[in-house]
């Protein structure tokens, strides 16, 4: 329950950080039928490089929107934070802002950590697919985008 609120906040604070991204400058087709669009910009002090990005879903926001998660790296550290996008149309920055909500993550063997919330963990799949643990309990399985 708690990594359900814990990521209904996530949403919450990524859709008022996504809402501020521009439009995108070209778009690659992900294996599913979602078109993911990324933008080149200057990077800036507060933000990082796309790693990845993975669709969930399982899960709405509050609006009905869609939930996707990215992954950043800054310099030696890595975050995870979501953002949404409606339809089937995604719009990714190859220089995302790390929004306030996102959570620092570590590696660890063959996953990842959170920093601030340590029972919640992150592994790929052989598939490429997103796999969310909370306390060993796999709650959420997320399709690659990019």
């Amino acid at each position: 329950m708690r990594t359900y609120i814990s990521r209904l906040a996530i949403i919450a604070l990524a859709a008022l950080s996504f809402a501020s991204c521009s439009q995108s400058a070209k778009t690659d087709k992900a294996a599913t039928d979602t078109t993911v669009k990324t933008e080149v910009k200057p990077a800036v002090v507060d933000s990082g490089k796309l790693v990845g990005a993975w669709h969930d879903e399982a899960i709405k926001s509050d609006k009905g929107e869609e939930i996707a998660y990215e992954v950043v790296s800054s310099g030696h550290k890595v975050y995870i934070q979501a953002i949404t996008f409606t339809g089937k149309n995604l719009i990714l920055n190859d220089t995302p802002p790390i929004s306030p909500s996102a959570s620092e993550i570590k590696k660890d063997g063959d996953k990842y950590v959170s920093v601030e919330r340590p029972d919640e963990t992150y592994k790929i799949d052989k598939e490429g697919n997103l796999l969310i643990y909370d306390k060993g309990t796999l709650v959420a399985t997320c399709k690659k985008l990019l």
